[in-house]
């Protein structure tokens, strides 16, 4: 990270060039897992944000308390303790990958619990010295999530912002039986969020409700960033939707339905929703040539079953979007909102959706969405496939993209949720000759 310092910085979009004067920050987001490469919907939020206040000047150091499994080597007898990687300009992620933190992950997955060991160690500030580090040289700090509380220590009178992604004792209420367990503590956690945090960024209207009703929350705006997406991640190169619908052997006559998701449980109650749709009507669907795209790890290894291809965990999900005709967001319970949605958006698919899968949005059902609900979704395939042909699908999504840029693109989204923060905007009184930061 830099030294704060007053610049001018110009960010660029699809509007063209633009400039504003801003009080560079360092900014250090601490997350609970490693976000890049991205591959959750998690992930695409984090992802976004920080990119975003990056573009934006800021100097931003993503630190994550825990890696994936392959970044432990655990047959080196000198193992790494961390992992920095440069993500584009003013963006770094450093990586803990203390054997501690990573055993705790690997037994708390095997037993089926949610991340309480990660928020007990850093409340108590039992942190890697690198994250100490980070958290001195911090001018603002994000908690990416409640399971990264605000931690102990000589920075707590530092401006400390909160990212719910969801509320997450709603999440863990539908989860499991030992997630379960733990939902009343985690809604005592945010409960007592609005007076632990400078502010708070909740990602939808209902959030911001259960948030602002506390006492302690008289102080804070609670700006919504929503779980928008990137423009520049989904763009792809002429040819891609040929190559994927040659690999899945599939040609132009076949309408490809895209669910792209997780292995996360409401994403899973709708796969099960549609894998007894394609076998209940798998004669429509062969007659229509429609199949089932099911995209990402909401399967662990790719498989067909008539109508349905699954993808299993792929590289990269934005070719396959490419190659889709229209994305379907079949998700009837959950918390916060569903980044597929925005996703399809970004890539100019058309949507079909519950109405409980576009919460959180403008989106107007029958105007900018085919609306259904998993007992007529027959219905809504077909009216996609007669009320339009492609190519005014095509069109339908191009404006349906523009009339809702500013709630899908993630960098507008940020810049707005700032826009009246002052800790983001003003000049801190720090001797200009303050050592620049070198990790």
């Amino acid at each position: 990270m830099l030294e704060e310092r007053h610049i001018t910085a110009e960010v660029r979009d699809r509007t063209g060039p633009s400039s504003t004067t801003i009080a560079a920050k360092n900014i250090l987001m601490i997350s609970g897992f490693r976000i890049f490469p991205t591959g959750t919907g998690g992930h695409v939020h984090s992802a976004g944000i920080a990119r975003s206040l990056a573009r934006m000047g800021h100097h931003v150091h993503v630190y994550s308390v825990a890696a994936r499994y392959d970044d432990y080597n655990l047959r080196s007898f000198l193992p790494r303790s961390h992992r920095i990687d440069p993500i584009e300009t003013n963006l770094v992620e450093e990586t803990n990958l203390g054997l501690c933190f990573g055993l705790l992950q690997g037994l708390g997955r095997r037993l089926d619990l949610p991340r309480v060991w990660q928020h007990w160690l850093l409340r108590n500030a039992w942190i890697p010295s690198r994250l100490k580090k980070a958290l001195r040289e911090a001018d603002i700090i994000l908690s990416d999530t409640p399971w990264c509380p605000p931690i102990p220590g000589p920075w707590n009178d530092k401006p400390w912002y909160l990212v719910s992604h969801n509320l997450e004792h709603r999440l863990l209420e539908q989860g499991s039986p030992r997630h379960r367990r733990f939902s009343k503590w985690m809604h005592g956690v945010e409960l007592d969020a609005p007076s632990r945090y400078t502010d708070i960024f909740p990602c939808a209207e209902g959030d911001r409700s259960f948030f602002g009703i506390q006492e302690s929350a008289r102080h804070m705006r609670l700006p919504i960033i929503r779980c928008a997406v990137d423009p520049g991640d989904y763009k792809v190169p002429a040819g891609t939707r040929e190559r994927i619908r040659g690999e899945l052997g599939l040609n132009e006559e076949d309408t490809v339905v895209v669910f792209s998701g997780s292995r996360y449980g409401p994403n899973l109650e709708a796969l099960e929703a549609l894998r007894e749709f394609c076998r209940r009507e798998s004669d429509f669907l062969a007659r229509a040539r429609v199949r089932i795209l099911v995209l990402g790890s909401i399967v662990s290894a790719p498989f067909r079953a008539g109508a349905m291809i699954a993808t299993g965990r792929v590289a990269e999900v934005v070719p396959y979007f490419a190659a889709a005709d229209v994305g379907l967001n079949p998700i009837t319970r959950g918390s916060g909102a569903n980044v597929k949605l925005f996703e399809y958006l970004t890539t100019r698919l058309p949507v079909i959706s519950t109405l409980f899968g576009v919460r959180g949005t403008a989106l107007v059902p029958d105007v900018d969405f085919i609306a259904y609900e998993p007992a007529n979704l027959r219905t809504a395939i077909d009216r996609f496939l007669h009320d339009r042909t492609r190519e005014q699908w095509r069109d339908h999504a191009e404006q349906v993209w523009f009339r809702h840029r500013s709630s899908c693109d993630i960098g507008e989204v940020v810049k707005r949720a700032i826009a009246d923060l002052p800790e983001f905007h003003r000049l801190s009184p720090r001797p200009a000759s303050c050592a620049p930061h070198s990790l």
